[in-house]
């Protein structure tokens, strides 16, 4: 007698959760009108940064294997797209596709040495490679060093002028939208529960014929490609008049699997929502030291990411959103049981 398969989720389930964010990227510019035009850089910053906590999202959280150098992947996207633009003098969109293929073939190379390790072994590896691409950033005269590169082409919407943040909101937004839509379909397929199911016990996975090895390497390619895709919308639609090595720092990486944890590593909405969540708070307690006139910020920002975390481990070791999940639907059943 044959197995019962696991019954298909409704299409109106799988995509109710992207149809809700296409409509919400469409309304948020209308806060960002008149004193608020801040945000929509903001909001270009948290798009960003959700393109990356996604690859990390099903590395970390689907695939169980621990990355702590994705900020070298997305400063490699970014510079690479700029001094092909810049000192090679490339169009955007051939800059684009080599950067993609840069990462692609930079993330192979390293996954295939460093997915053979495991547990903290895997995560000083991964660490490891991160300061090496940092310093290579930091340190290189084709990347300028700490100078940076000036006057990168700025890629826009049609029917959107240069230096539009609202064309570059949405151009960043769509990339964002479509990378979640495709982190959802993946999830839900057959290929997902293989994926969770290296990250339950890996040699059970194999002896039911998952190639392990391989799919983990797929993934680490993959989480490498968005990494670079988010730093080539960093440098040509974000900053692209300037692109600097501060940004590429050891710090973004832990920043970028702090967003992963906070918002819930076993869910692609948790890593959005993490890196909404958190790169706002970085952004109000640079805001808060300036008013405050505090000259080193980054002391009391450690010491509040600190926190939050063991607040999260306490209240909601999951994350934000597997945590309310599990919370909305008991809260309502105990609201209409209870006499």
């Amino acid at each position: 007698m044959n197995p019962r398969l696991p019954e298909p989720i409704p299409w109106h389930r799988l995509y109710r959760g992207p149809l809700l964010l296409a409509a919400a990227i469409l309304l948020a510019p209308l806060g960002a009108r008149g004193g608020h035009a801040y945000l929509l850089p903001l909001a270009q910053l948290c798009g960003i940064c959700a393109i990356i906590v996604t690859g990390l999202t099903l590395l970390m959280g689907f695939t169980g294997q621990v990355s702590l150098g994705h900020a070298g992947f997305y400063g490699f996207g970014a510079y690479v797209a700029a001094v092909a633009a810049v000192e090679f003098h490339l169009p955007a969109g051939l800059a684009v596709v080599l950067a993609l293929l840069a990462g692609a073939a930079l993330s192979m190379a390293s996954g295939f040495m460093v997915l053979r390790l495991k547990g903290n072994h895997l995560a000083l590896a991964t660490l490891c490679l991160g300061v090496i691409l940092s310093e290579f950033i930091n340190r290189s005269k084709l990347t300028h060093g700490a100078e940076g590169i000036l006057d990168l082409p700025e890629i826009t919407l049609p029917g959107f002028g240069k230096a539009d943040p609202l064309g570059r909101f949405y151009l960043i937004w769509l990339v964002a939208w479509l990378v979640m839509l495709w982190g959802v379909h993946l999830t839900a397929s057959p290929l997902g529960r293989a994926l969770r199911a290296i990250h339950g016990d890996e040699a059970a996975a194999a002896a039911l014929g998952v190639p392990v090895f391989a799919l983990k390497l797929k993934v680490f390619v993959a989480s490498g490609v968005l990494a670079a895709l988010a730093g080539v919308l960093y440098a040509f639609v974000y900053t692209p008049s300037y692109l600097g090595p501060e940004e590429f720092s050891l710090m973004l990486s832990v920043m970028l699997v702090t967003m992963g944890v906070v918002g819930g590593m076993g869910s692609i909405w948790g890593g959005l929502v993490g890196a909404v969540a958190m790169t706002s708070l970085h952004e109000i307690i640079l805001s808060a030291g300036g008013k405050l006139g505090i000259t080193d910020v980054s002391r009391y920002e450690q010491l509040a990411y600190g926190v939050l975390l063991v607040l999260m481990l306490i209240f909601c070791p999951r994350g934000l959103v597997p945590g309310l999940r599990r919370w909305w639907p008991r809260r309502f059943l105990a609201g209409r049981t209870s006499p």
